[in-house]
């Protein structure tokens, strides 16, 4: 159990670090819009898959580029973090898209479009 409440606040402690970093540090301006929802940390802690949602209207091709430009930049991010956090070795990042905020919003613009066509009360 003592290793589960470990990962945890390590997982919480990278979330927190790669958002403060995305917002302060992050010189791209392809990564404004990127928020950090959450990290999955490998038991061993070498790996650590970062999720990640963008505020842009257009899903596929902006994600698709905000993943892109992550992955060019997940040195820069490492070594960032490896500042912030006291652990022996910083993991590997993998990045991958929230689906969870991409099927919210997909769920809301066709709640919208409902809406617009008068089959759902304002």
């Amino acid at each position: 159990m003592g290793g589960s409440h470990y990962l945890r606040k390590v997982r919480e402690e990278i979330k927190r670090a790669l958002g403060e970093i995305l917002e302060f540090e992050a010189r791209d301006p392809r990564l404004e819009w990127v928020t950090v929802m959450d990290v999955r940390l490998s038991r061993d802690l070498r790996h650590a898959t970062v999720y990640v949602s963008t505020l842009s209207d257009d899903t596929t091709a902006a994600e698709e580029e905000t993943l892109a430009v992550l992955r060019e930049h997940r040195g820069f991010l490492r070594t960032e973090l490896a500042k912030r956090l006291r652990l022996r070795r910083v993991p590997e990042l993998r990045f991958e898209l929230d689906l969870a905020t991409a099927k919210a919003r997909r769920i809301e613009q066709i709640l919208r479009e409902e809406q617009g066509k008068g089959k759902l009360p304002p």
